[in-house]
């Protein structure tokens, strides 16, 4: 069975896109409406100070209610807190394609398209900070001076690149970088009055139905799976409830002797 050549096409796009930019992050989304918002700012919040306060807290109490399980703070501590599930400013990319592709395909369902965006991170920094380097958090302000606006320093209006300590080995089986959310409340494809669409620099790719098998096997042909992605026990788990280590999900059902 061969790919459709609307999988061709899409790969092409991709290869296209990546040979005119020297550095191109991905995202997956498995509902092609979504928009690139944090968790944060997708919380139900119309006052910038409404979603400080979520943030204060949600960094205090999982400082303070932690402890006996990470002696991390400051950065490190919010890639801790993005690698749990907690809603923070952060919004997860990844340097590598087939990692954004499997996100789109986890939770794809059967009666939506899903899609992948694309991104030149140094563009957005341009954009942002007046220069195209990244972000490197422990080499500028700490994460709490942001925070609780210290020593002069505030979040940005608008989202920036930044590369962080890979300090989990989820993020480094994903190849994970961020992009930090600005306090313009703002999606990142409508920062900057949409510049980085305009100039070529963030473009969505949608993926149709029509497709669903070709990245189920172009990501089983890359060894793409749950415990690649997800190398500890619970990727595990995920993987053994699934056939032969992929989609679709499956049930087993034990044979019990009757009463």
């Amino acid at each position: 069975m061969t790919y459709s050549e609307e999988w061709i096409d899409i790969l092409n796009l991709v290869n296209d896109f990546c040979a005119e930019k020297k550095t191109v992050w991905f995202r997956g989304h498995s509902n092609s409406d979504f928009q690139l918002h944090s968790g944060l700012f997708r919380e139900k919040q119309n006052k910038l100070e409404n979603f400080m306060h979520l943030e204060i807290m949600a960094y205090r109490k999982f400082l303070n209610l932690g402890h006996l399980h990470h002696t991390e703070r400051d950065w490190n501590l919010l890639y801790l807190m993005q690698h749990h599930g907690v809603k923070t400013r952060l919004l997860d990319w990844s340097e590598s394609f087939t990692t954004a592709l499997f996100f789109a395909r986890s939770s794809w369902r059967t009666y939506q398209d899903a899609c992948f965006w694309m991104l030149v991170p140094t563009s957005l920094n341009k954009l942002t900070r007046g220069k195209t380097q990244f972000l490197v958090p422990y080499e500028g302000p700490l994460y709490e001076d942001y925070l609780f606006e210290r020593n002069g320093v505030r979040f940005p209006e608008n989202s920036t690149a930044l590369y962080p300590v890979r300090n989990s080995n989820r993020m480094v089986s994903q190849q994970g970088v961020f992009t930090m959310q600005g306090n313009s409340m703002l999606p990142l494809d409508e920062e900057h009055d949409g510049a980085l669409i305009r100039g070529g620099n963030l473009v969505k790719v949608n993926l149709p139905l029509t497709v669903l098998t070709d990245v189920d096997n172009f990501l089983l042909q890359a060894g793409v799976t749950d415990y690649t992605m997800f190398p500890d026990l619970d990727g595990l788990a995920r993987e053994v409830n699934r056939l032969h280590g992929y989609w679709p999900k499956i049930t087993l059902k034990m044979n019990l002797p009757a009463d």
